[in-house]
């Protein structure tokens, strides 16, 4: 599931005596969150009143659908507003924790690789890594000059 990706559910509007269902309450969300790369996608459900929008399995936002005003842009309405700052912060969070996740995965990994349980690593020629002492670089200096 991409963290780009946003689920809106939504139930049926009570209004002037009428319970039905008007996704043209959300339209200021969606189309700010389409500007901003996100895809939406609106999920009606039974429960009346209702709006609560979802990213990753996780809700980020609920509010009562009678709040949202109708076929209204974004920015003149002050809780699509907040709707869309909830998404666009839990959105940095989550790619905030996969970073972190990742990094620690690879540590682990790398931990793994050290241990004593490791595969060994096999090199072409024998190394000792023993390159203190000055004698042994003045030796090779003179074979070098030499040549």
């Amino acid at each position: 599931m991409s963290m780009q990706y946003v689920r809106i559910y939504y139930g049926p509007n009570e209004s002037f005596g009428t319970v039905s269902y008007k996704p043209q309450k959300l339209c200021g969300i969606r189309e700010y969150l389409q500007r901003l790369g996100f895809r939406v996608d609106l999920v009606p459900v039974e429960y009346i009143n209702y709006c609560m929008l979802e990213m990753c399995g996780h809700e980020v936002f609920r509010c009562n659908i009678n709040n949202l005003l109708f076929n209204a842009a974004a920015e003149r309405d002050s809780v699509c507003r907040r709707a869309i700052n909830a998404v666009v912060e839990s959105s940095a969070k989550f790619l905030r924790a996969r970073s972190y996740l990742w990094s620690w995965a690879l540590i682990e990994d790398q931990i793994f690789r050290r241990s004593e349980y490791s595969p060994k690593d096999y090199w072409p020629f024998n190394f000792d890594g023993s390159f203190d002492t000055c004698l042994e670089c003045e030796s090779c200096m003179e074979v070098i000059e030499n040549n």
